[in-house]
């Protein structure tokens, strides 16, 4: 492994701890840097999915819907499997608007980039 991919490979691993801190502060802006920064597309969708659990706080749940939308613009792509659980939460009280936007980043600026 060259020096930048044990580099990034370190951010992530420190993203992934601040991730789990009952700092909500902390939490969302290790998921925000991880979205915006980390070339990985597939690796940030998963970590976005998995903020979705029922257990996890209400804000990361809501901010990992809007990264999904952030996700499909920054590298004009999206996953099947985040575009169908986008499609599910359209109707949840607390997150159905959130995955609209989202849903809408993907579409304007991923178009016929689904992976």
């Amino acid at each position: 492994m060259d020096r930048e991919a044990l580099e990034l490979e370190r951010w992530r691993v420190a993203l992934m701890s601040e991730l789990g801190s009952p700092d909500v502060g902390v939490s969302t802006r290790a998921l925000l840097a991880m979205t915006w920064d980390d070339p990985d597309r597939e690796g940030v969708e998963g970590v976005l999915l998995d903020c979705l659990s029922p257990d996890t706080d209400p804000q990361i749940r809501a901010l990992a819907v809007t990264c999904m939308g952030h996700v499909g613009r920054i590298h004009r792509a999206a996953s099947v499997v985040v575009v169908r659980r986008l499609e599910q939460l359209v109707d949840d009280p607390a997150l159905g608007g959130v995955a609209e936007d989202a849903l809408g980043d993907i579409a304007d600026f991923a178009g016929e980039g689904l992976k």
